[in-house]
């Protein structure tokens, strides 16, 4: 079955995007093949594949439109894959986003894709929300979410309709609003949410945060979510104090301290756990490892520690990420 599913993903995500690649931007072949020459293989496909989503980007840009794209593309995807160490057990993790940007929609419309979609409530996971037996199994049990974004930015709203594509496909609806300010060194913010699945039912989320600029490369911030899921008829919490470091522009790290609850109708303490990440930059911007060590205490075995050790690979890619 989950063979199946990851079959299904691909096709559908192929079968949509070919019919906007006739509107972008042929690519030659043997474009750049002589620079290619003096690259390592993995270069140059990266180099291809972020090309190749910017045609697809001003393609499907030019269909929605109806006139040429002109404007430099901002799509971009993200993928993430590594292995997860905990205590004598090894798992693997693989995470997909990615969005393409329409700015002759007056940039109000966008396409997101999304994998690990089925987890409503991340405020409980303490570990990876994809993880799985190994990278290929996360890869291929990871359901995808793929939508159409509507975002009007003067009202800080933004409303996706998609689909989950599980077994059976699985017809969505999201409607988000955010607010917040900025003055000199600090910031806050909130989001309001409320989502409706076909099969997984319907909730609401909200978050509330900030956080202080202490120098050019140091700051601190505090975030709070609570999402309400009317299948479970439960509340699940999550609040989190982070120290971030940016030693240089390809170092940086990351601190954080979190507290974990949920309940039907009265909050009770679950998990509280800490961490920090390590992240460098391997390559220019686009490839970097990520480090992060993790000390997790559960209120079901009497907050007795569980570490953990996750080690893993982020690889950018788009137009602004070309050479």
């Amino acid at each position: 079955m989950r063979y199946q599913k990851s079959h299904l993903a691909l096709v559908l995500l192929f079968a949509f995007m070919w019919p906007f690649s006739v509107y972008g931007e042929e690519l030659s072949p043997d474009e750049g093949d002589a620079e290619a020459l003096d690259r390592a293989w993995w270069q140059v496909a990266h180099q291809r594949a972020s090309s190749a989503i910017g045609g697809w980007s001003n393609g499907m840009d030019a269909f929605f439109s109806g006139q040429p794209s002109q404007i430099a593309s901002k799509s971009h995807v993200e993928i993430r894959l590594g292995s997860v160490f905990e205590n004598n057990d090894t798992s693997g993790l693989f995470d997909l986003h990615a969005k393409w940007e329409l700015p002759n929609t007056k940039k109000r419309l966008r396409l997101v894709l999304d994998s690990g979609a089925d987890t409503l409530s991340p405020e409980n996971v303490t570990g990876e929300v994809s993880q799985q037996d190994n990278v290929l199994e996360s890869a291929l049990q990871s359901s995808v979410s793929a939508a159409v974004r509507f975002a009007k930015d003067d009202l800080g709203m933004d409303l996706d309709v998609g689909i989950l594509v599980d077994f059976p496909l699985d017809p969505f609806v999201r409607l988000r609003f955010k607010q917040g300010h900025i003055k000199e060194d600090w910031y806050w913010y909130q989001k309001q949410e409320a989502f409706a699945y076909y099969s997984e039912g319907v909730g609401a989320r909200y978050a509330l945060g900030g956080g202080y600029q202490l120098a050019s490369n140091l700051s601190y911030g505090l975030d709070f979510s609570v999402v309400w899921l009317d299948k479970e008829d439960s509340f699940y919490a999550r609040e989190e104090l982070f120290f971030q470091h940016v030693i240089n522009e390809r170092n940086q790290l990351r601190y954080e301290l979190g507290f974990l609850q949920s309940g039907e109708s009265q909050l009770q303490s679950d998990t509280f756990y800490y961490n920090f990440e390590y992240n460098r930059f391997l390559y220019k911007n686009w490839l970097s490892a990520q480090i992060k060590p993790q000390m997790t205490h559960e209120a079901e075995d009497d907050y007795t520690g569980d570490w953990s050790l996750t080690l893993s690979l982020v690889v950018l890619m788009g137009p602004e990420y070309l050479y």
